[in-house]
């Protein structure tokens, strides 16, 4: 696998050549600061231009050229790591050795005819209706929507926002506001490119060159790390009622003044071992010994400077377990815990490494991450994260402390814990 990162002025090209896969596989991502109020609108354009361009108006016509360029698969996503929004479009096709000449090309200038020729003023209402779905949908997947009541509570944080958008800003966008935005996206987003497959790099530097449409030089690079959350003296708590069967118990842990080597490598392993898998140090305690929960999960956002424990409660346990929780954090400071927990950690999150590399996506993730925070190559992530010490656990176990609490319990539950 040979990667090699060209300087186009206007973006980056990077090409991982590898002959792993009878695939190619081209991710295109424009990122730039998070803002709020283009959430909604950013979601609604992706969705309107992988829906058809000016050469295919019809989403009909669409799924025929992606039949007649053998099966070619679309995917475009919007997603936040830390104060970027990113929207990527993504194309995976047959490497022309194994269909015809020139399939290659063709392929590409499909992907970038969706990016730069899109229909703006087509299925407008009925993209909406998409993204509004999406929306009120969150309220249905109880264990989301716990987590991000949990993360509102944060008010301006980036994180804090709806991913999905808002109803009522989807209201108002009209096709103008559309065609607005998205010359906004191609003269100011920050743009990088990635090819992965068996390519002649020099086509596809040629492709690019001539068809992908992206001519501002100048574009502000910011920080992706947020802000860290302010001290409180008492833990925040905050409850909802609904149609439950289960307590969700959301608990946001503020991260301070982590090293640039704790954010990388020593968080993910104290997280995954406190709470990763169903081989966790909380699921034991709170599942296993004492039947507590359906189950325990601890996530960590580096980048965000927060870790979030979540837990499906049976009714009645609400205070055993956050005691549980509290007295687990209080132990890992003082350096009580297990070493098969810490072990294991370590090698769940390198077998992850390492799964990654057999799929294209997860290699241009990988790719895009050093971009992003300067991630280095696997190999060194891996000895990295081997190097990672019970000592390292404990240090940046202080500098976890608990935030906030969000509780969504059923109609009756509060009044008969009492």
């Amino acid at each position: 696998m040979k990667y090699t990162c060209y300087d186009m002025n206007a973006y980056n090209l990077h090409i991982i050549n590898t002959d792993k896969f009878k695939t190619i596989t081209v991710g295109v991502a424009f990122r730039r600061k998070i803002n709020k109020e283009e959430i909604t609108i950013r979601n609604l354009l992706k969705e309107l231009m992988i829906n058809s361009t000016g050469n295919y108006p019809t989403e009909k016509s669409l799924i025929m050229a992606t039949e007649n360029l053998y099966d070619l698969k679309l995917l475009a996503s919007n997603y936040r790591v830390g104060n970027y929004t990113i929207m990527t479009f993504r194309t995976r096709f047959l490497n022309e050795k194994y269909t015809e000449d020139g399939m290659n090309e063709e392929s590409i200038k499909f992907l970038l005819d969706l990016i730069f020729n899109p229909r703006l003023d087509n299925d407008i209402d009925k993209c909406k209706k998409k993204i509004e779905k999406s929306i009120l949908s969150l309220k249905d997947n109880k264990i989301k929507y716990a987590l991000s009541k949990l993360l509102e509570t944060t008010k301006d944080m980036p994180y804090a926002y709806n991913g999905y958008g808002y109803i009522d800003d989807l209201d108002k966008i009209t096709e103008e506001d559309l065609k607005r935005y998205y010359d906004e996206v191609i003269k100011n987003d920050i743009a990088d490119v990635y090819v992965v497959g068996e390519v002649d790099e020099r086509q596809i530097k040629n492709i690019f060159r001539e068809h992908f449409k992206v001519t501002t030089y100048h574009k502000n690079e910011i920080s992706l790390i947020t802000p860290e959350l302010p001290n409180i003296k008492k833990i925040l708590e905050f409850r909802e009622k609904d149609q439950v069967n289960q307590t969700q118990l959301d608990i946001l842990c503020n991260l301070k003044g982590l090293t640039d080597r704790e954010r990388k490598y020593v968080m993910p392993v104290y997280a995954e071992m406190l709470g990763g898998t169903s081989n966790s140090i909380l699921f034991d305690a709170v599942r296993e010994k004492n039947s507590y929960a359906y189950y325990v999960n601890a996530i960590v956002k580096s980048y965000d400077n927060v870790m979030m424990i979540y837990s499906g409660i049976e009714h009645g346990n609400e205070k055993n377990v956050v005691k549980i929780i509290e007295k687990t954090l209080a132990s890992i400071k003082k350096g009580n815990f297990p070493d098969d927990k810490f072990e294991s950690a370590k090698e769940t999150l390198i077998s992850a490494i390492k799964a990654s590399l057999d799929n294209p996506m997860g290699i241009i993730t990988n790719y895009y991450a050093k971009t992003l925070v300067n991630s280095p190559d696997v190999e060194e992530r891996i000895e990295n994260i081997n190097k990672v010490t019970k000592e390292d656990i404990v240090n940046v176990s202080k500098k976890v402390n608990v935030h906030t609490m969000f509780i969504l319990e059923g109609e009756d539950e509060k009044d008969n814990d009492k």
